[in-house]
C-alpha cells in the first residue's frame, strides 16, 4: 500500500492537466467564434453552396449543333443554339430560338423556340401538347392560358397545336405552340411561334418551320428517322424543292437548272 503523502501531489497534477485541457478547449471555441463573426458572409455562402441542390439541367458550354433550322423569314432576329443535359440520366435537349421574348416596339419581330428532347430512359412518357407547352412557359407572364387548337400535317406526321399568349415585360404576344412525340428513336419536337404582337400566328408558318428542321449531326437511328421524314416533306406547302426550297437546298441548284425546272413546272422547256 502506497503512503498517503504521495497521493496529494498526484491529485494536484491530474487536476492541473484537466484544467489545461479545459482552457485549451475554450480557446479553440473562442477562435472558431471569432472566425465566424469576422467573415459570416463567406461562411454562410460556403454552407449554402454545399447544401444547395444541383440543377436538374445544365447547359453545355460549347454546344455542337445536331439540328438546323433555316428560316429566311426570321433572319433579322437573334439566333441562338443551346444544348442542355440532365445530370441524373444524361437526357438531352437541343434548343433553337429566334428573337427575344421581351422584344417590343415597331422593330420587334417574331419569337420562335424549337426544342428537340431526347430522353435517356426508354420508358419516358410524353404528355399531351397542352401540358408539354404549359410546363415550358411557367416562367413567362401568361395572359391567355394554353388551350388545344387542332393539328397540322408535317413531315414528322400530325402535330398537335395549342394557342396561348404571353406578355413578358408587359408586351403581349400571340403564340401557337406545337408538340410531336416520336418512337423510333424516342424523342419529342416541341416549341412555339409567337407573333410580334396580337396578330394570330399563321398555321402554315409553323408547318413550314417543322418542314425545314433538318439533321446535321446524329447517330444512325436519328439519321434514318429524318431520312424517312424528308420523303414526306411538303416544301412549305408547295411540294416543290425549287419554289419552296430551304436556303441550303437552293445553294446546290445551278441557276440554269433551276430555270429549266421552273419552266417545266409551267408546262414549257426553254429552247437550247
Amino acid at each position: 500500500m502506497r503512503p498517503a503523502s504521495y497521493s496529494i501531489p498526484d491529485d494536484i497534477r491530474a487536476t492541473f492537466v484537466r484544467l489545461l485541457a479545459y482552457m485549451g478547449g475554450l480557446a479553440a471555441v473562442a477562435v472558431a467564434a471569432a472566425s465566424f463573426f469576422a467573415a459570416p458572409a463567406d461562411i454562410i455562402a460556403a454552407l449554402g453552396s454545399a447544401s444547395a441542390p444541383r440543377p436538374a439541367w445544365s447547359a453545355v458550354e460549347r454546344p455542337y449543333p445536331a439540328f438546323e433550322l433555316l428560316m429566311p423569314e426570321l433572319a433579322g432576329g437573334t439566333y441562338n443554339y443551346a444544348i442542355q443535359r440532365r445530370a441524373k440520366d444524361g437526357a438531352r435537349k437541343d434548343l433553337l430560338s429566334f428573337g427575344e421574348p421581351a422584344d417590343a416596339g415597331p422593330q420587334a419581330g417574331p419569337y420562335v423556340m424549337v426544342e428537340i428532347y431526347r430522353p435517356a430512359v426508354a420508358g419516358d412518357r410524353f404528355l399531351d401538347a397542352s401540358s408539354e407547352i404549359a410546363a415550358r412557359i411557367v416562367d413567362y407572364a401568361v395572359t391567355d392560358d394554353v388551350k388545344p387548337d387542332g393539328q397540322i400535317d408535317s413531315k414528322f406526321g400530325p402535330v398537335a397545336l395549342v394557342d396561348f399568349a404571353v406578355a413578358p415585360h408587359g408586351h403581349e404576344r400571340r403564340c401557337l405552340g406545337f408538340a410531336r412525340a416520336l418512337n423510333q428513336p424516342a424523342m419529342q419536337i416541341a416549341g412555339w411561334y409567337c407573333s410580334a404582337g396580337h396578330e394570330v400566328v399563321d398555321r402554315a408558318m409553323v408547318a413550314c418551320l417543322l418542314d425545314r428542321l433538318t439533321l446535321v449531326n446524329g447517330d444512325a437511328k436519328l439519321a434514318e428517322m429524318f431520312a424517312r421524314a424528308e420523303v414526306k416533306r411538303s416544301f412549305c406547302g408547295q411540294r416543290n424543292p425549287i419554289l419552296a426550297a430551304t436556303p441550303e437546298r437552293e445553294e446546290h441548284i445551278a441557276p440554269e437548272q433551276a430555270s429549266k425546272l421552273k419552266a417545266a413546272l409551267r408546262g414549257r422547256v426553254p429552247a437550247h
